[in-house]
């Protein structure tokens, strides 16, 4: 028999809720996410890097001999307790960015949200993200610098504060900055769909990048979908430490899979800048509703919604691979 799948999905994390305020009027890049991903990794260098030139590449950090104790490269690249047997590349699974604000145009005193995800051990770094994501507010968003900002409050997932802004300063409140388990989303949002009812849609509300038999996808598939979940899930049990057979949970997952009926998307190609490359990138998904002609089994049901708080596919730390089960 197949190991219960709530097992897999005792994935830790933390979400934080940010709102914070233009202190100028000014223009914002389209795609948040990644501009605020990108200039926190460049806020965490200039504040811990211990070479002068904080202009380095990526490829320099490598053969720095501070390398595996420099915490901005914990933060972006938390080791991994279990070594996974699909990628040789290092893997950004200790965070991700959600900003689903696609204004450009922002005047002095308008309000802008965006979501930072914790997993795992990552979740000790919170006070180097707040500095970054302080100094990033000073120093101006994207590669022109525009958009400064102060952090007006961070909520947890039950809007309780952890970080204020008022007349008496700032203040932490560090028993607002509680874990939670993917599981006990899943059971909160399995509670939900009992009591509303499910329509059967997959919206991806976000670019998703998704790679199916090495092959980008130009549209939507179920075994795509369910490939890129299973991969999603059993890359965050390598990262919390818990072993599990990819290839079983795939294939478990990919036993009864519902019909896509109809599907409504947008191919998307979002512009990037990289300081740390000194170039220009576009990175590439699909974005729309799929439609299926039943409802998933359990557990399908329960990883697609699991899904919604890991993300799947490619880029998923700049927020790509967002979706919601209605």
């Amino acid at each position: 028999m197949f190991e219960k799948i709530s097992t897999f999905l005792e994935i830790p994390y933390v979400k934080l809720h940010f709102t914070v305020q233009m202190t100028e009027d000014c223009r914002l890049p389209v795609t948040k996410a990644s501009a605020l991903r990108g200039g926190t990794g460049q806020m965490m260098i200039r504040q811990n890097c211990i070479v002068a030139d904080h202009s380095l590449k990526e490829e320099d950090c490598r053969h720095c001999d501070c390398l595996s104790e420099c915490p901005v490269q914990r933060f972006l690249y938390t080791p991994m307790e279990i070594q996974p047997n699909l990628s040789a590349d290092r893997l950004s699974m200790g965070y991700l960015f959600e900003c689903e604000n696609y204004e450009e145009w922002f005047r002095e005193g308008d309000l802008l949200d965006f979501n930072v995800t914790l997993f795992g051990k990552s979740r000790v770094y919170l006070n180097l993200l707040l500095q970054a994501v302080w100094d990033l507010g000073n120093t101006g968003i994207g590669k022109e610098k525009a958009g400064h900002f102060r952090i007006l409050r961070i909520l947890n997932s039950r809007k309780q504060t952890i970080m204020d802004m008022n007349r008496y300063g700032t203040q932490i409140l560090k028993q607002a900055y509680r874990t939670e388990y993917v599981s006990e989303y899943v059971e909160y949002r399995m509670h939900q769909i009992e009591e509303q009812g499910l329509n059967n849609i997959i919206r991806f509300q976000t670019e998703t990048t998704l790679k199916y038999k090495k092959e980008l996808q130009q549209e939507f598939s179920m075994e795509a979908i369910v490939s890129n979940l299973a991969r999603r899930i059993y890359l965050f049990n390598c990262f919390v430490g818990r072993e599990i057979d990819p290839e079983e949970l795939t294939n478990h997952l990919m036993e009864n899979l519902p019909i896509i009926v109809e599907q409504d998307i947008r191919k998307r190609r979002v512009a990037r800048y990289s300081s740390r490359q000194q170039s220009r990138m576009q990175l590439q998904g699909i974005q729309g509703n799929v439609y299926l002609g039943e409802w998933p089994d359990e557990d399908l049901l329960r990883c697609l919604l699991a899904g919604e708080i890991l993300h799947i596919g490619k880029n998923t730390s700049f927020g790509f691979g967002r979706y919601r089960v209605m």
